[in-house]
């Protein structure tokens, strides 16, 4: 019966069929994870180049936040899971003021 179960699982789905016959989720690796951010991140980068400057101030809290803090925070947080500190708040912290200047509103 072991066999029809392996059998039930349709190559390249990316699972692995377990004892009960379910198909398990493929793991992620965290490198995809990265690749992942590192597409959205580009995507929010080329939307704020082709999107009209709006007042910041008229905006909802959400909108507000994708065009002022996320692109940043998503760069942030691409490296802190890269190098993995001991510290990760103070070294987040530490990226956004360093690199501030690179995702300065102009």
């Amino acid at each position: 019966m072991a066999e029809a179960d392996r059998s039930s699982v349709p190559p390249g789905s990316g699972g692995q069929a377990s004892m009960d016959g379910m198909e398990t989720a493929p793991s992620v690796a965290p490198d995809n994870i990265l690749n992942d951010m590192n597409r959205a991140q580009k995507i929010v980068e080329s939307a704020q180049h082709l999107a009209p400057q709006v007042d910041l101030n008229s905006l909802p809290a959400r909108q507000y936040l994708e065009q002022t803090c996320v692109p940043i925070l998503l760069q942030g947080m691409n490296v802190l899971a890269k190098e993995r500190p001991p510290n990760p708040i103070e070294y987040l912290a530490a990226y956004l003021l360093k690199n501030k200047h690179l995702f300065d509103q102009k």
